[in-house]
């Protein structure tokens, strides 16, 4: 395993815990939010299979870029951390 890789694993870990904590820290959701979910999968769930497929392609995709932001912005976060711990150091 790589410096790299090394780094990544530790930065998704660590995300994956604030985001547990997050969830913990939220008040439960409402009625109206669950029925919105609900309404919204159902709607997803009677499209023809042309559309549905895009429309999963689309949520597949957002997520997927949603996660890669929120990596590499806790990443450089970090090393700008590491930085600052460097340049205090020096002082």
């Amino acid at each position: 395993m790589t410096e790299q890789e090394l780094l990544d694993m530790f930065i998704q870990e660590r995300i994956n815990m604030l985001i547990d904590i997050f969830h913990k820290n939220q008040p439960n959701k409402s009625k109206k939010e669950d029925e919105q979910i609900l309404q919204a999968e159902i709607f997803i769930e009677t499209l023809p299979d042309k559309e549905k497929k895009l429309v999963e392609n689309y949520i597949d995709s957002l997520i997927s870029h949603l996660a890669l932001e929120e990596a590499f912005l806790y990443h450089n976060g970090f090393l700008d951390c590491v930085k600052v711990l460097k340049y205090i150091d020096k002082l």
